[in-house]
């Protein structure tokens, strides 16, 4: 990733946005290495807002966006920590509830919240205007916690945040979302499959498949999603999938709520 020289100067940033973080300096923000949080640090480090991030390293956590979250860090100069979690340790978690996200959130962001009790700062989130509640079960952990989500507050979503991104110098990072999400609700969690998955998505990065991407284990298929203008590339690489010993793999468009449309077909 290459990060353009961040200055206020050079990037229009919303004054309220500015004024948010001002008011909870010094920021701890939860950097997962998406696209959120990282326009998030940077907007921080553009404001010259004392801000330091950590990332949360579990079972569910993507190593491309680890590895991007520290990367990122680095360029910037700023101090990151990675906070490691085994969330499989936790029998509720591991079954796979329909709040498995509220239990998760819980967990991980107490972490955040003790560490910035030690350094005393306030811990701030990517979490948009454009978010809604009932589709973000762990929404309600931030309000819990007393988490700041300086854009939301700011009232900017989406697209407010890729404009200030282009501006920021930071590429446009297609949405994600943790590993959990790619297995039906009430289906067992395991460390094999979820290393299955990642295993999978990281091979079909490496092939080319760009945009939005899920692999979903349901039942006894392997559900590949893209996006509708890379679904042929994704089927011309299936076979090369089953010979890396995934089973009865198929192509689906990825579209939202894609975790409530496989429980429904499970039941």
């Amino acid at each position: 990733m290459i990060v353009h020289k961040v200055n206020s100067r050079s990037a229009r940033i919303p004054e309220k946005l500015r004024a948010v973080l001002q008011e909870n300096s010094p920021i701890l923000i939860a950097l997962s290495g998406g696209q959120d949080s990282l326009v998030l640090l940077a907007a921080a480090k553009a404001f010259r807002v004392p801000a330091a991030a950590a990332t949360i390293v579990s079972e569910f956590t993507a190593s491309e966006e680890t590895e991007r979250a520290a990367r990122f860090c680095r360029e910037m100069e700023i101090s990151w920590s990675p906070i490691e979690h085994r969330l499989l340790d936790d029998a509720a978690i591991r079954s796979n509830p329909v709040n498995r996200c509220y239990l998760c959130k819980r967990q991980i962001m107490r972490s955040l919240v003790a560490l910035a009790q030690e350094l005393g700062s306030t811990v701030c989130d990517g979490t948009h205007a454009d978010d809604s509640p009932t589709e973000r079960p762990g929404y309600a952990v931030l309000r819990e916690l007393g988490i700041c989500s300086p854009f939301a507050v700011a009232g900017m979503g989406k697209a407010d945040i890729l404009s200030l991104a282009k501006q920021l110098g930071i590429p446009k990072i297609p949405p994600s979302s943790c590993l959990a999400t790619r297995i039906p609700f009430g289906v067992m969690l395991m460390k094999e499959n979820l290393k299955k998955i990642a295993g999978a998505e990281t091979f079909l990065r490496t092939r080319g498949i760009a945009g939005i991407l899920r692999v979903r284990l349901v039942a006894d298929e392997t559900v590949v999603e893209v996006e509708e203008w890379e679904m042929q590339k994704a089927a011309g690489l299936l076979s090369e999938l089953e010979g890396l010993g995934y089973s009865n793999v198929c192509v689906a468009e990825y579209a939202v709520g894609g975790v409530e449309r496989w429980k429904q077909i499970q039941q």
